[in-house]
């Protein structure tokens, strides 16, 4: 690989034996990729190892002593960094009823890992959705892991970033280079499946379950094909976007779709296509979207105990939405209800009066963790039970899923009624 003059100097340890082991590492993932060269990139989001895994023993402790590798000798970031979610707050913990010691364990991972990050210069956004707060534009290259992040800069931005693990997206961060390979270069970015709405469905009336059960179907389908929908409002809101997005992370693995009319680079079908013909077509109707819904709920206890909102975090709409819903009403005594956000979105919905509303329900608007139960699936304590879970989130329902929780997957509005009667009512 071709590198420039900053970049062997990285290499031959002048900035520092962290850079060091961060552009060895990009070095050898861009060689793995036949990469020719690094390129610049603006910013990156970084997943935070020591914080995600802390409570998994000695992985835990292999994060923390693998990033404190990394950033040795480091000062700051060398472009602006965003950062994930802490998978669970020490204070929903305690409510959760997890062992004090389990969470004395968390608290003080959370703190160091806060602190690494601190004195690098990271932006505390802390939250799945950089691109509220730090969104970026057409054509310019990021870093990053996350999911829902990545499939949206790629998707609704226009921007150009491959789907980096934690270690990859850290050594971004601290270098400020990419190897030049994948989404990076325009000729990968070009979609390959044509999802077609049948005439039974109008999008026009679906809601961000709906939107979630097309997108989870459709991944399983295309599995390692760009898909290119078609049929699609061109005024979608951001929320729908982002329920779009979400769960080709999953059901896929995907970085990114194409909605003709939405997607910069998707102007037309043809122009998604980059002048090939579709390698594959998947026809979506109600059959297949019931399919889903059905597929995502794994209870059969109707009595739940949870409900989680905000997988990716809500958005101020959302947010509005669920006070509306809630106004005037409680939440079943027996029933955790998490509404989970950005700080600063929090912020805003704090000053609009709605968190108020929100939570003289009884329900809980947080902001910093992961509000849809992946904390849940990770390293459970011995005799922890978890219960019944109802969400509107597909990414969500399927990480429950493989930790064998029970879930009930359907809208908002049956989200929030389950909560306030403490049951998940029939169709």
């Amino acid at each position: 690989m071709k590198l420039a003059a900053d970049e062997e100097r990285m290499l031959a340890g002048e900035l520092g034996p962290g850079v060091q082991r961060a552009i060895e590492l990009l070095i050898a993932v861009g060689e793995a990729y036949e990469a020719e060269e690094m390129i610049d990139i603006s910013s990156s989001h970084i997943l935070s190892p020591e914080m995600q895994f802390w409570n998994t023993g000695q992985l835990s402790r292999w994060a923390r002593e693998l990033v404190a590798e990394y950033v040795e000798g480091a000062e700051t970031f060398r472009v602006p960094v965003t950062i994930n979610p802490i998978f669970l707050e020490p204070k929903i913990a305690e409510r959760l009823g997890y062992p004090q010691s389990y969470i004395e364990e968390m608290r003080e991972s959370l703190a160091y890992g806060m602190k690494t990050y601190g004195k690098l210069g990271v932006i505390p956004t802390y939250t799945c959705c950089p691109f509220y707060i730090y969104p970026s534009r057409q054509g310019e290259h990021l870093g990053g892991a996350e999911s829902v992040a990545v499939l949206f800069n790629n998707s609704v931005f226009g921007a150009m970033v491959n789907r980096e693990s934690g270690p990859t997206a850290l050594a971004t961060a601290l270098t400020g280079k990419t190897p030049l390979y994948g989404m990076h270069l325009p000729e990968n970015r070009h979609g390959q499946a044509i999802i077609e709405l049948k005439d039974d469905l109008d999008p026009r009336t679906f809601t961000y379950a709906d939107y979630n059960a097309l997108s989870y179907y459709v991944g399983k389908m295309v599995v390692d094909k760009i898909p290119i929908f078609l049929g699609l409002p061109k005024n979608m809101s951001i929320a729908q976007l982002k329920y779009l997005c979400a769960p080709l992370g999953v059901s896929a693995g995907l970085p990114m779709l194409h909605a003709v009319g939405v997607t910069p680079e998707a102007p037309t079908v043809e122009a998604a296509l980059g002048g090939k013909k579709a390698e594959m077509t998947v026809e979506v109707g109600k059959k297949e979207i019931n399919m889903t819904f059905e597929e995502l709920r794994s209870a059969s206890e109707r009595v739940i105990n949870y409900v989680f909102l905000g997988c990716p975090h809500v958005t101020i709409p959302e947010i509005k939405e669920i006070a509306r819903l809630l106004q005037g009403k409680k939440i079943n005594s027996d029933v955790i209800f998490i509404v989970g956000t950005a700080k600063p979105l929090r912020l805003l919905a704090q000053e609009m009066g709605l968190v108020d509303i929100i939570q003289d329900s009884g329900a809980m608007v947080v902001s910093g963790m992961c509000s849809a139960g992946s904390f849940l699936r990770r390293g459970v304590p011995e005799g922890f039970k978890v219960g019944v879970v109802a969400t509107n989130a597909a990414k969500a329902a399927h990480y429950l899923q493989v930790g064998g929780v029970q879930v009930w997957f359907g809208t908002m509005q049956k989200c929030i009624n389950a909560a306030i009667k403490g049951k998940w009512e029939a169709a």
